[in-house]
């Protein structure tokens, strides 16, 4: 049985395209938070978990998301929001193109080998999305380098532009430069993608049965949509959100580092395990979750708006192929 993201009526390829076009437009909604995110991710003072006042945030740059939009706002102007945001487009929308082809191959392969007979319908669906996403990181992963050094670039323009910034890292750090982090994107995307795609299913079937039994209205099925993709963003953004940190330090890990990170801080791009460690011992536990907040109320808008749009072009195709 096909699970509620794909259709049969639809090929890989129309299923890409409105992954692209749900891809581009989620990344535009949310590129402000993005960039706050990746900025408090990157920050090392040292957090606990206490809610007393012992341990004062004032020197810190990014302690909170409004205050530190408006920082950013204010030194760098608009611009500042959207700093990494074109390699960002270039990442979304390859990416989600990527993922919906990649799962819905990986469904179909599933259905031809009679392995859903075998299988529980949400591990099927589990391991399905759990490599198309890392295929897709895989694939993509320059461009999410690339939005992270655009992001968190202060007045030093070391980057001016994408094929500016490629040519630089190749010929100073060469291909690997494109590629530290890689093992805990890989190791962050799995559980994630698997998660994402096994929740929205189970959420978006649920208020699909409720629909057709006619105790929930049709006509707001986006918005059942909209609510299964923000609550499955949440659950699997949260479960994984450690190793996402540990990503984002890796890749700041060039010849120029950013502003945001103590320059004697260094982590060995070939253990992310050590460098999440040393996270622990110098910054505390907590650190680990430095940029939750942003990133949840982020992750939350961004799925809901991809699967949104993702539902609504689904919608789109299907009529006029069965106009046609």
């Amino acid at each position: 049985m096909p699970s509620y993201i794909t259709n049969e009526n639809l090929s890989s390829s129309q299923l890409a395209f409105c992954g692209a076009v749900a891809g581009v437009i989620s990344r535009f909604v949310v590129a402000p938070l993005d960039v706050v995110k990746i900025r408090m991710q990157l920050q090392n003072h040292r957090t606990n978990f206490t809610f007393a006042n012992g341990s004062s945030t004032s020197t810190v740059k990014y302690a909170s998301i409004i205050p530190s939009l408006r920082t950013i706002l204010k030194e760098e102007g608009i611009k500042g929001w959207y700093k990494g945001n074109l390699p960002a487009e270039y990442l979304y929308l390859s990416y989600s193109a990527i993922e919906f082809w990649t799962f819905n191959e990986l469904e179909k392969f599933m259905e031809r080998k009679q392995m859903t007979e075998k299988l529980p319908h949400s591990t099927k669906t589990f391991i399905s999305g759990m490599i198309a996403g890392s295929v897709a990181t895989t694939i993509t992963y320059p461009f999410d380098l690339l939005r992270t050094r655009f992001a968190v670039q202060g007045d030093t323009k070391h980057y001016t532009g994408i094929f500016q910034a490629i040519k630089s890292i190749y010929s100073i750090e060469g291909i690997r430069g494109f590629y530290p982090g890689i093992r805990p994107a890989i190791v962050q995307i799995m559980p994630y993608m698997g998660l994402l795609f096994t929740s929205y299913d189970l959420l978006a079937s649920c208020f699909q049965r409720l629909r057709e039994k006619d105790i929930l209205s049709s006509q707001y099925k986006g918005t059942h949509d909209m609510i299964s993709g923000a609550v499955s963003g949440v659950l699997s953004k949260t479960a994984v959100y450690p190793i996402d940190v540990v990503r984002k330090r890796l890749q700041v890990q060039g010849p120029y580092l950013t502003d945001y990170v103590v320059r004697s801080t260094k982590y060995s791009s070939n253990s992310w395990w050590a460098c999440m460690k040393l996270i622990v011992v110098n910054e505390g536990p907590r650190s680990l979750y430095k940029g939750l907040l942003p990133s949840l109320i982020k992750v939350a808008p961004a799925n809901a708006v991809t699967f949104l749009v993702f539902e609504e072009t689904k919608k789109l195709l299907v009529n006029r192929s069965e106009k046609t």
